[in-house]
């Protein structure tokens, strides 16, 4: 089982419910078990959707949590699951191989992008291994069975790109593509108008308040610093602006360069800056840059708007941007110093999969130190900050306003501070700029992931490899398309393998290929082999991807 994000986690939950893998070794057969891998870790955005997970878990292994929570609710499991932490791609093709997939009954997907679901696909292919493949796209969802030797593979189909998950890694430091920027000041803004108000407001309404977990303690360390660096003016508010553009594209790249210089050499020997990774280079805020101007202006409205301060200009999404943009100027900002906290937390950000190593064990809960003085500190400073604001609040009004990403209205800001900063950043990376339209259409078509949709794609998914354990019938398995929106759901029988005529006599389809036992044999002989029983001229052989025989040399 690859993956154990929100599919993969209902997809546990069924195998453990059915009691997949418990089954005892015997005289005829092995030990039931069941493998599944993931490199990543639990992120708090995972736990609305990804039902092991909770709040405890988060910075800890998807894979290893889920087969815990698994255990949980079948014992008969323990010593049947082995949790991995890596990423089934070609660089871990010595511990995925090809006698690897040829052991495994049956290959169950919980994928999130195209790439990795054709890669895995070859593999069994490959390999001749059953593969169940699943994937969803908001209230759209889709579940293909692939037979060895009877169906089409997943890679038989030209399916539309999927970027609506992209690696934190490379939204943070290594955006490849324009939608990578846009995606990141997406993120930006619903971290800093949207989830950062809605947070302060909770916890001021919350009068009966204690911090108890590690959550509470930093939302309640935000809420106060909220709270303290609270504008006064709009003023303030393109003061903040001012000091947000020169962290994101100044100090951030620089702290980002100081950790990997551009002559930095992985432990292969190979250059870190390779394709697809583009070495960034810092900006230098200029007043009479049109983008600069741009992003001060919507950056600074958008702090007004949640901090309810009074915006000042006539147009200030046009003609009184530039004058905004000079007052900004004004403002000093602090120099570059290399931060060797944040060396360390992008370094481990970055070579994670390469450091940890398979982990089976059930791990302990991290006991996270707490100071209560310091706990203590921050609640009476809450409640002095709450003394002087709660008197000027009307009744049920909220402290702060919260923004909720609107691409409709042109005139929120919303579209304008995306369009900003994503192309800023794209200037950073040297990557080609997106109109402010395109920004907008490509911002307001990413779709969130649906509890509902998970689940009946990875219902489907059992039930067709329950199909694939007992042995039955082609005729019985289905392929499904879902989308609920509309509702629609579509059931087939799985495409059947195309077959390719080479000559009057041979046909082949993908899963076709020539075993050779035989010891001892040449190039030359296999040539030769070929040319005298299929009349075929062999133009390539290949081994690995690599060419070790080319006809036209």
């Amino acid at each position: 089982m690859v993956g154990a994000g929100a599919i993969g986690c209902e997809l546990l939950k069924n195998y453990a419910m059915l009691g997949f893998g418990v089954g005892k070794e015997t005289k005829d057969k092995k030990a039931g078990r069941i493998v599944l891998t993931d490199p990543d870790h639990i992120e708090t955005s995972n736990l609305n959707r990804q039902f092991l997970f909770r709040e405890k878990h988060i910075k800890k292994p998807k894979s290893v949590t889920a087969a815990v929570a698994a255990i949980s609710m079948n014992p008969d499991l323990k010593d049947h699951i082995l949790a991995r932490l890596d990423k089934v791609h070609e660089e871990t093709e010595i511990i995925f191989s090809n006698d690897f997939f040829e052991n495994l009954t049956a290959v169950t997907n919980a994928l999130d992008n195209v790439a990795a679901r054709r890669y895995l696909d070859s593999r069994c292919v490959v390999a001749r291994t059953p593969l169940v493949d699943g994937g969803t796209l908001g209230p759209k969802g889709n579940v293909q069975v692939v037979l060895p030797c009877k169906t089409e593979s997943y890679s038989s189909q030209n399916d539309p790109e999927d970027n609506t998950q992209i690696p934190h890694c490379t939204l943070k430091m290594f955006p490849e593509e324009p939608i990578h920027c846009i995606e990141w000041g997406k993120d930006l803004f619903i971290s800093l108008f949207t989830q950062r108000p809605q947070e302060v407001n909770k916890l001021v309404e919350d009068k009966n308040f204690e911090p108890l977990t590690s959550q509470e303690i930093t939302s309640l360390k935000n809420v106060v610093k909220c709270l303290v660096n609270a504008p006064k003016s709009f003023d303030d508010c393109l003061r903040i602006a001012r000091e947000r553009f020169h962290e994101y594209f100044n100090l951030n790249i620089l702290q980002l360069l100081h950790v990997y210089p551009l002559d930095t050499k992985t432990k292969d020997g190979k250059l870190f800056w390779t394709h697809p990774k583009v070495p960034p280079h810092e900006l230098e805020f200029n007043p009479e840059d049109e983008m600069h101007a741009n992003f001060i202006a919507a950056c600074a409205c958008l702090e007004a708007v949640i901090y309810k301060i009074k915006i000042p200009y006539s147009d200030p999404r046009g003609a009184s941007k530039k004058e905004m943009a000079l007052k900004a100027a004004s403002f000093k900002v602090k120099e570059f110093i290399p931060d060797e906290s944040e060396v360390t937390e992008i370094k481990s950000m970055v070579e994670k999969q390469e450091k940890e190593e398979s982990k089976t064990e059930e791990f302990e809960e991290e006991k996270i130190q707490v100071d209560e003085t310091d706990v203590k500190s921050l609640m009476l400073e809450l409640k002095d900050h709450l003394k002087t604001i709660l008197p000027n609040l009307k009744k049920d009004e909220n402290l702060m306003q919260v923004e909720e990403f609107e691409k409709d209205n042109d005139s929120n800001y919303h579209i304008d501070f995306i369009s900003a900063i994503s192309n800023l950043r794209a200037i950073n990376y040297g990557l080609k700029l997106t109109s402010w339209l395109d920004v907008k259409l490509k911002a307001g078509i990413i779709m969130p992931a649906l509890a509902t949709t998970t689940a009946v794609v990875a219902g489907s998914e059992t039930l067709e490899l329950i199909k694939l354990l007992k042995f039955t019938e082609i005729e019985k398995f289905r392929n499904y398309y879902f989308n609920l929106a509309l509702p629609f759901v579509q059931a087939s029988e799985p495409g059947v393998a195309v077959k390719v005529k080479l000559t009057k006599d041979l046909e082949v389809d993908l899963w076709t290929r020539l075993e050779i036992y035989e010891k001892d044999v040449t190039i030359q002989g296999l040539i030769t082999f070929i040319k005298d029983k299929y009349s075929l001229h062999v133009r390539d052989v290949m081994k690995n991807n690599q060419p070790i025989y080319m006809s036209a040399i």
